[in-house]
């Protein structure tokens, strides 16, 4: 199996056509048809239906085009970054649904007076975020862990080789719309938060109650809605009485005052912090980026734990 043989399945399947991919891939059709039938036959799979009205993925197709498509993503970042040698800095930051990383980069840009530079900032699963340092796509990942999960999940990161450093801990806030019934309440329970929607972040496949993004139990709600973006998540709450649970950390550039956060009486708490890898050396972009971060978090921690 190669990489070209990925593309063309891709475009095969976005064309819905072998002729179609074949002018758009600038090679001859029957040479496109040898190349796919050829990987079919080495991955004892049919991945297109072909008919006269083009083609379509077949069950195993389907399945086999994700894979395909994080082999080509994976090609082209390692070909990109390591064609521009001559770029003078580099950082690459994988986290979770953040607004406060979102701020810190954008902030690192404004400071930034480089005549060169690659930075990338991908918001993604927590299991992603840990999969993109350990393969080295990412120089460093930003996750919150619940407080009673933080042995387990150091032991899951050190069988990957990396290692997890806590900035702060925090308790749980729920977030809501600044009119919400109970805006203006000073502390909220679960009980009172029973009649409304509750909003978290979709984990995919790999949705251990290790790897969500909030300490809520969704099992145990009634009204339950995924989303698996932050500007998604910013419209429901906006316009619906919709909650969710996070960190209580939401830069006011970002909000504008129009989400609001109210403590929230649980036994667990958030450990937020970052992932390196043991095996990789740390560049001073991303030195700087965890000085940076250490400076922002350090502002929300309490005199106590400033003390400590």
């Amino acid at each position: 199996m190669t990489i070209q043989q990925c593309r063309y399945v891709l475009e095969i399947a976005k064309s819905g056509s072998f002729s179609k991919a074949a002018k758009q891939l600038f090679i001859a059709q029957s040479s496109l048809s040898v190349s796919v039938k050829t990987l079919e036959q080495e991955l004892g799979i049919q991945i297109f239906d072909r008919s006269g009205n083009g083609a379509s993925l077949t069950d195993a197709g389907a399945e086999f085009i994700q894979y395909a498509k994080q082999i080509c993503e994976n090609s082209d970042f390692v070909a990109e970054r390591y064609s521009s040698r001559h770029i003078q800095q580099k950082l690459y930051i994988a986290t979770q649904h953040y607004d406060f990383v979102a701020d810190i980069f954008g902030k690192m840009l404004q400071q930034t007076d480089s005549d060169s530079y690659r930075f990338s900032i991908r918001e993604i699963e927590t299991y992603n975020v840990i999969r993109s340092v350990e393969t080295a796509y990412s120089d460093i990942g930003v996750i919150a862990i619940k407080e009673s999960a933080m042995e387990i999940m150091r032991r899951y990161l050190n069988k990957r080789k990396l290692t997890f450093t806590s900035v702060l801990t925090v308790k749980p806030h729920v977030f809501f719309h600044r009119d919400h019934p109970l805006a203006d309440r000073q502390r909220l329970t679960y009980e009172d938060l029973k009649k409304y929607p509750y909003v978290s972040y979709e984990q995919g496949e790999h949705n251990s109650s290790y790897f969500t993004e909030e300490l809520t139990d969704a099992a145990y709600i009634d009204k339950h809605i995924e989303i698996s973006d932050r500007a998604t998540l910013m419209n429901v709450l906006l316009i619906t009485d919709a909650y969710t649970v996070g960190t209580g950390i939401m830069p006011s550039a970002l909000n504008k005052g129009d989400i609001v956060s109210v403590p929230l009486d649980s036994p667990e708490q958030y450990v937020i912090g970052y992932i390196l890898s043991d095996e990789r050396s740390v560049s001073d972009m991303t030195k700087q980026f965890i000085v940076d971060m250490e400076a922002a978090l350090n502002i929300e921690k309490t005199p106590e734990e400033a003390d400590a």
